[in-house]
């Protein structure tokens, strides 16, 4: 008995550790994010969006403004439903982006077969860690904020009783909702693989994982604008789209404030738990069996179909580009953007970000602030440019076969090429559609032009300084301040976006002003240029490890 229930054990903790392994760090440079460092951001939100609703709640405030509210219970129905959308997307992210961990790998198929291990240990073993893996981002992501936001709401009023059913209450809701959205996932890729098989899966994998995360971030993003519109909607169909308001009704009825609308909604939330759940364990059960055993059936092989696409693409740039080492380096990122999955999936986050802030604006238009109309279509291309441009200058820091770096290390004298003012034809290709299907044709041309130009200021910027062979570097996560680079990263979405909408619209009404807007455009853009090259000849050394330079550099062949 002790041999089985000490494997289980071990397979335990290694398999709850693969959920935790940071692939785009190197190994050697202390680089990997701790496990209370990651639980401690996921708890963030929780603790933060209770502190700043206290003035909401503050009944000294209230006071002073002769807001004499006997009744705090309907106040309370936006708030909830945020943090229930937070506790929906957070768990629900970190297990999407752990997706293609939820099954055994083929080398756990490798390293695990040869021992006399039984399957089902290898089962309960992954299932307890899949399962530890939820329960732990789930209570992160809604512990504090269920101690912390009933006493802020109460307050001194209401008595410890009250204090403690409200606490159960958010606690009960916020951990269904979170089961509920990593169950649906984990129902949905056992499903996936148990109808579709391993390899056919495979293939729409990435497809699928963008759909969902784009619903997620725009369920994240809408939220706090549909919060207002809870006491209008909640009893009409509209209300059955928002899995974030089905908990909300289970939250109205552990509290014993339901109505009929609210206890519909709990309705609706108790039936996904119940289902999500069931689906789950056996869509799990029954294709967990299935796929490890054929794991050694799929070959390890890319696609063929890509290969005179590839091939007609070299023929074109060796036209444009003579040097054939900048040929090999274009051909190089342009590869390992569309066959590396963690390149895809990281880039595919950006696009949903993308995707969902102009799904965003079109709700917003739709159900709150048809004044604004023109600056919602103008900003609609501005959002594409900035994710795609931030996600593009995101990924070259994110290593490809970090060890296999040694070869730009030898042969790599030159400065690195970049190719960054290749994503304007992109760029051009992508927005010019759109701006001529949402504007006049004047207009349409003008705002074309206003988006490049604020493009290539903006690649100019982030590309600033750089001194690396893209995917070569390693990842400097621990130099990172993340509350500061995501503050850094909306201050800049926002003055991209909507502050040089502002600008635009001041700017249609005045042709010459127009054109100096231009002009200077086009001259920041020419000094960026002309900056870039005076930092290289200050230092022309190329940087392979994201930190300062070692006294003797070496290739660590070893």
């Amino acid at each position: 008995m002790n041999a089985p229930a000490s494997a289980f054990r071990i397979l335990y903790r290694h398999f709850l550790g693969q959920f935790f392994e940071n692939e785009l760090v190197a190994p050697a440079g202390e680089l990997r994010s701790g496990l209370t460092g990651i639980l401690a951001i996921v708890a963030t939100p929780g603790i933060v969006i209770p502190i700043m609703l206290f003035e909401k709640y503050s009944s000294l405030i209230m006071f002073l403004r002769a807001r004499l509210i006997t009744n705090r219970d309907p106040l309370t129905w936006s708030d909830k439903s945020v943090l229930l959308a937070l506790a929906i997307v957070i768990p629900a992210l970190a297990l999407l982006l752990k997706w293609d961990s939820l099954f055994p790998t083929r080398s756990d198929h490798s390293i695990l077969v040869p021992f006399p291990i039984s399957l089902r240990t290898i089962f309960f073993a992954k299932a307890a860690a899949l399962g530890t893996f939820v329960l732990l981002f789930a209570v992160a992501a809604n512990l504090a904020a269920s101690f912390l936001y009933p006493g802020v709401v109460l307050g001194d009023t209401g008595t410890f009783l009250e204090l403690l059913q409200f606490i159960s209450a958010h606690f009960l809701a916020t951990m269904a909702a979170s089961f509920s959205a990593c169950f649906v996932l984990i129902a949905v890729q056992g499903t996936g693989l148990s109808l579709l098989g391993l390899e056919t899966f495979r293939r729409i994998s990435a497809a699928l994982q963008f759909l969902i995360l784009t619903a997620l971030l725009t369920l994240l993003i809408l939220s706090p604008a549909l919060a207002s519109l809870i006491p209008k909607l909640r009893s009409t169909p509209v209300a059955a789209w928002i899995p974030s308001w089905w908990f909300l009704g289970l939250y109205q009825m552990l509290m014993g404030k339901g109505d009929a609308g609210f206890s519909a909604l709990a309705s609706l939330a108790t039936r996904a738990l119940v289902i999500s759940t069931v689906t789950a364990a056996a869509a799990y059960t029954l294709s967990y069996s299935r796929h490890f055993r054929r794991i050694p059936e799929i070959l390890e092989r890319g696609s063929m179909h890509a290969v005179p696409i590839w091939n007609a693409f070299d023929h074109l740039v060796a036209r444009f580009q003579k040097r054939p080492e900048h040929r090999a380096l274009l051909g190089f990122t342009l590869r390992v953007f569309t066959r590396s999955r963690t390149h895809r999936l990281l880039f595919g986050v950006f696009l949903a970000l993308a995707v969902a802030m102009i799904l965003t604006d079109i709700l917003s238009l739709v159900f709150f602030d048809a004044r604004n109309a023109a600056q919602y279509l103008l900003a609609a291309p501005l959002i594409v440019c900035f994710f795609l441009i931030t996600g593009y200058r995101f990924l070259f820091d994110i290593p490809a076969e970090l060890p296999s770096n040694w070869l730009f290390r030898l042969s790599w004298r030159s400065r690195p090429a970049t190719f960054h003012r290749l994503t304007l034809i992109i760029l051009g290709a992508v927005i010019t559609p759109i701006n001529f299907v949402l504007l006049s044709p004047l207009a349409a041309a003008a705002h074309t032009l206003y988006c490049l130009l604020l493009s290539a200021a903006l690649i100019e910027t982030l590309f600033l300084g750089y001194r690396k062979v893209a995917f070569t570097c390693a990842f400097g996560a621990a130099k990172w301040n993340v509350t500061f680079a995501i503050a850094l990263w909306a201050l800049a979405f926002a003055i991209f976006t909507w502050a040089t909408v502002r600008v635009e619209t001041i700017l249609f009404a005045n042709p010459v002003l127009f054109v100096t807007v231009y002009g200077l455009l086009g001259g920041c853009i020419y000094w960026l240029a002309r900056r870039q090259e005076e930092l290289w000849r200050e230092n022309p050394a190329l940087q392979f490890l994201d930190g300062q330079a070692p006294a003797v550099q070496t290739l660590d062949l070893e």
